[in-house]
């Protein structure tokens, strides 16, 4: 089960990190909270802790990465790929799929976004052993330079 949650989370937050020069580089702030989640079978207690649970990461995003794009960020787990990638004129729209140890996820999100800031809501079904169904909205702000930690 926390493999599960870790693939739904990592996938949430790829689908809603910043895009490529459209941004801007340095030190930004994301957050994830989970809205809703249906986990058949789960015990109800591991449902309630999950729901309107909020993992926040701070990273550095450099002028390289950001020029290269969140694709290539995704290169790093070769199981997802994005089936529809859009981010213009202010709106992201996205649909990802990752597949690993016999599940399947898929990952829909839709937002906003400036050169400093994104605003995201995803849906995410995972199947196979352990099937689950999320929807989490995602924020991120650039909070200036990189700090080198």
């Amino acid at each position: 089960m926390r493999y599960s949650n870790r693939l739904a989370l990592a996938c949430c937050i790829a689908v809603s990190v910043p895009a490529q020069a459209q941004v801007q580089p340095g030190q930004w702030e994301a957050s994830v909270t989970v809205r809703s989640i249906d986990m058949p079978g789960a015990p109800p207690q591991v449902v309630a802790m999950m729901k309107g649970k909020t993992t926040r990461q701070t990273y550095c995003l450099t002028a390289e990465q950001a020029a290269k794009g969140p694709q290539e960020m995704l290169k790093q787990n070769p199981s997802c790929r994005f089936t529809k990638y859009s981010m213009a004129g202010g709106a992201i729209s996205t649909s990802m799929i990752c597949s690993q140890n016999g599940a399947t996820m898929n990952a829909q999100a839709n937002g906003s976004y400036t050169a400093t800031s994104f605003n995201v809501t995803s849906t995410a079904v995972m199947s196979g052993q352990m099937s689950m169904k999320m929807t989490s909205t995602s924020s991120g702000r650039r909070l200036g330079p990189c700090t080198g930690k």
